[in-house]
C-alpha cells in the first residue's frame, strides 16, 4: 500500500474504482459509507474522500458529484491487486483446447491467441508472432522461375518464413541452383547473422551474391525488434464506450493501422512472466492518455518471444485482463517450447 494513503482511505479507493469500473458514473460518498466492512459515517466519508481530491486520487467533474478515480487511483488499485489469481478452470480448459486445435504453428497459434484475448476481455487484444532476438539461419531454398530469375525461401528459427525474387547474372538450372542452397545451410544453418558474418567459407561468386542477399533480409528482421502484431477487437472501442469520446476510436483505429507505431508502443517488453500495466497518462503516446495497455512477453528468452496485451479504456477490468493475459502468455510459452524441442 502506499504510505501515503491510510487503510481507510485505500479501502474507499478500491471501492470507488470497482464501483466506477463497473457503473461507469461517479460514486457518491453515501455509496461508499455502505460498502465499508466497518460502519463509518457519511460525514467520515466525505472528509477522506475531499483528502484523497486534494491528493490527486479522486476527480470530482462538479462539486456536488459523486467521485471518480484518477490515474493515479488506478495506480493504487492495480497495485493492490492479487496478481497471482488464475481465471476460472473453465476458462483455463476453454483456452488450452482452443489453442490445441488449432494448426500448429506459431501464426495460427497468434491468430487464434488474439481472439480468444478480445472475446475474453471486451476490448482491443494485440498479440505479436515469436521472433528471436537475433534471427537465426534454419533453412534456405532457391528455387528456378526463369533462366535469369530466382526465388530465394529463408525459413527462419521460431518458424518465420521470408521470400524474395534474385537476378541471376547467367542462366542457372534447378540443380544449380540446389547445389547452392544445399552448401549454404551446410555451412550456416543454426547461425545468427553475426555468426555468419564471422564464419570463413569458400564461396563461389553466386554463392556470395545470394549470401549477401540472405544478410539483408536477416539484417531487416533483427532490426524489427517485433513481429508484426495481430489485433482483434476493435470494435469494442465503438461500442458501449465512453471514456473514448471525439477523436479518440479514430486516434486508435489508426495507432492499430500503423504497424511500425504499435510496435515501438508494445517495444518496452516486461521480463517473461511479468504483466506490464500502463495506465492513461503513464502511456508515452498522447493518444493513450485517455487508454491503459496491460502486456506480457511470452516464449523463450533469447530464442524466440513475442508480446501479448490488451489496449482498453482506464475504466477496464483491470483484474480480468491481468489475469488473462498472463494465463494465456503461459500458455503461448508452452507452445514456444515444444516448437523449439525444450
Amino acid at each position: 500500500m502506499n504510505s501515503s494513503v491510510s487503510n481507510r482511505q485505500c479501502e474507499i479507493l478500491t471501492i470507488l474504482v470497482v464501483e466506477y469500473i463497473r457503473s461507469g458514473i461517479p460514486v457518491s460518498s453515501d455509496f461508499i459509507a455502505n460498502k465499508l466492512p466497518v460502519s463509518v459515517s457519511s460525514a467520515t466519508v466525505r472528509g477522506e474522500i475531499a483528502s484523497l481530491e486534494k491528493s490527486g486520487y479522486i476527480i470530482r467533474p462538479h462539486t456536488s458529484a459523486g467521485g471518480l478515480p484518477s490515474d493515479k487511483a488506478y495506480r493504487l488499485y492495480v497495485e493492490n491487486l492479487d496478481n497471482y489469481v488464475e481465471p476460472r478452470e473453465e476458462l483455463r480448459k476453454e483456452m488450452r483446447y482452443k489453442l490445441r486445435q488449432t494448426q500448429t504453428d506459431m501464426d495460427g497459434w497468434t491468430r487464434v491467441a488474439v481472439q480468444i484475448l478480445a472475446q475474453l476481455v471486451q476490448n482491443i487484444a494485440v498479440v505479436t508472432p515469436p521472433i528471436a532476438s537475433q534471427s537465426r539461419w534454419n533453412y534456405l531454398q532457391l528455387v528456378h522461375v526463369q533462366d535469369f530469375l530466382a526465388l530465394m525461401v529463408i525459413v527462419m528459427k521460431g518458424i518465420r518464413l521470408k521470400q524474395q525474387f534474385i537476378l541471376l547474372e547467367n542462366p542457372t538450372t534447378q540443380d544449380e541452383l540446389t547445389q547452392v542452397s544445399n552448401k549454404l545451410n551446410k555451412n550456416f544453418g543454426g547461425l545468427t547473422r553475426h555468426q555468419v558474418a564471422q564464419k570463413e567459407v569458400s564461396l563461389s561468386p553466386f554463392e556470395n551474391d545470394v549470401l549477401h542477399e540472405a544478410m539483408l533480409i536477416f539484417q531487416s528482421e533483427d532490426q524489427l525488434g517485433l513481429a508484426d502484431p495481430y489485433v482483434g477487437g476493435l470494435r469494442h472501442i465503438f461500442s458501449d464506450n465512453d471514456e473514448l469520446k471525439g477523436s479518440q476510436p479514430r486516434e486508435l483505429t489508426e495507432l492499430f493501422e500503423d504497424r511500425l507505431l504499435l510496435r515501438s508502443i508494445l517495444s518496452e517488453i516486461p521480463e517473461k512472466g511479468m504483466v506490464r500495466v500502463a495506465i492513461g497518462g503513464e502511456n508515452k503516446a498522447n493518444f493513450l492518455h485517455q487508454s491503459s495497455v496491460v502486456f506480457a512477453q511470452y516464449g523463450i528468452p533469447e530464442e524466440a518471444s513475442g508480446v501479448l496485451g490488451v489496449v482498453g479504456p482506464t475504466r477496464m477490468e483491470y483484474a480480468t485482463a491481468i489475469s488473462h493475459v498472463r494465463y494465456l502468455s503461459g500458455i503461448m510459452s508452452e507452445l514456444v517450447s515444444e516448437t523449439h524441442g525444450l
